[in-house]
């Protein structure tokens, strides 16, 4: 028995949506901070599985390096260094509760309205086998090399700079 590609491209779609609303969920109602991390790690996780089935394999290996390899262990560590014992008081009026309803509501509808308005193509796009990375790669060193030296040497001197800053304490 043979599945059809094209519902293999949307199970894998519809698996990934899921675990990125789960996660998104997840990290508004969890009580624990530490939690919330995780599922923030599990949601941008999603969005990069998404990006491998659209075909933007770059973009996912961005998203998975960066922001849930890199940002999520910052963000981690700093939750583990920082004490878990703060009692804040709490300064919310039940007005500002109110008005968030009502603002979350207005940007719903809005944005309800604006989906349901739009005339969407009827045909979908088709996956580029072509790897992205590679178009990236020859565009950065051909086309947009001046842009590119520029920015790493000023990625250069900021490093420089930390570190002569960090040294001076």
């Amino acid at each position: 028995m043979v599945i059809p590609m094209e519902l293999l491209v949307a199970g894998g779609f519809y698996t990934f949506a899921a675990a990125a609303i789960a996660g998104a969920i997840s990290l508004i109602i969890a009580r624990n901070v530490f939690h919330s991390a995780l599922f923030l790690t599990l949601t941008l996780a999603s969005a990069g599985g998404v990006f491998v089935i659209l075909g933007a394999d770059f973009l996912a290996a961005v998203q998975l390096l960066i922001y849930v390899g890199a940002v999520m262990i910052l963000i981690l560590f700093g939750l583990m260094l920082t004490p878990q014992d703060v009692e804040l008081p709490n300064l919310s009026t039940p007005g500002q509760a109110i008005s968030g309803a009502i603002v979350a509501a207005a940007i719903f509808v809005v944005s309800a309205a604006t989906l349901l308005s739009a005339q969407w193509s009827g045909t979908a796009a088709e996956p580029s086998d072509v790897a992205t990375t590679e178009q990236i790669g020859v565009s950065l060193f051909t086309t947009f090399v001046l842009p590119f030296e520029i920015a790493s040497v000023l990625f250069l001197v900021a490093m420089i700079g930390a570190i002569v800053i960090a040294r001076e304490r």
